[in-house]
């Protein structure tokens, strides 16, 4: 390091002429003030409770996923777990995908002898402090005229219909063909509909 040179810039510095340096001060005024008008004005982020929970008044839908689909396949299927709040009960009316599939509909599956059914259901109430569980071989949103395959990995983005509640838009991940359950489980987490009480913690 040249000590003179260094020196030398210090002192043209400290004798720097009066109206440049207030020019100079100007302009750091107006950096700062439009980089506060720019963090001020920026747009808030949306983001659910916790990654696997999208609410809205008294619904909350936990754990949405689908299963994974060949090529060529022109429905798929989607899990999750919806629960109503004590304060009152709520009912799915309807689901759409847009962009994914052509329609989506309320499906459950029923026992008739030996034979398991599948039926399409109109609507599906969730009693208040309750919660019913979508999975494999029960309730589930059946995906009708895919446009794509679903990809293992992907975020599929669904809109849930509710009586009172309104539109939830969710995300569900894809999980591999033959999932079980989201995110590597062998099982849809959350709580059987016939009974639980919504006071009761959640694990996730």
């Amino acid at each position: 390091m040249n000590i003179r040179t260094e020196a030398w810039k210090g002192l043209r510095l400290a004798v720097m002429p009066r109206q440049t340096l207030i020019a100079f001060s100007r302009q750091f005024v107006i950096a700062a003030a439009a980089a506060s008008f720019l963090v001020v004005m920026a747009p808030p982020l949306l983001v659910p409770a916790n990654a696997h929970e999208f609410s809205a008044k008294t619904v909350r839908v936990s754990h949405p996923w689908l299963r994974a689909t060949p090529p060529g396949a022109k429905v798929g299927a989607a899990y999750l777990e919806i629960s109503a709040s004590a304060e009152g009960g709520d009912k799915l009316i309807g689901a759409s995908a847009e962009g994914i599939a052509g329609r989506v509909e309320i499906h459950t599956h029923e026992h008739a002898g030996d034979v398991m059914k599948m039926r399409q259901l109109d609507a599906l109430p969730i009693e208040a402090g309750k919660s019913v569980v979508f999975a494999p071989a029960g309730h589930h949103l059946m995906l009708l005229d895919l446009v794509r395959p679903l990809e293992e990995g992907d975020l599929i983005a669904l809109t849930l219909n509710f009586e009172k509640a309104g539109a939830i838009a969710i995300e569900a991940s894809v999980e591999p063909i033959g999932a079980k359950g989201p995110h590597g489980m062998d099982h849809q987490p959350g709580h059987e509909h016939d009974g639980h009480d919504m006071k009761q913690d959640h694990k996730h």
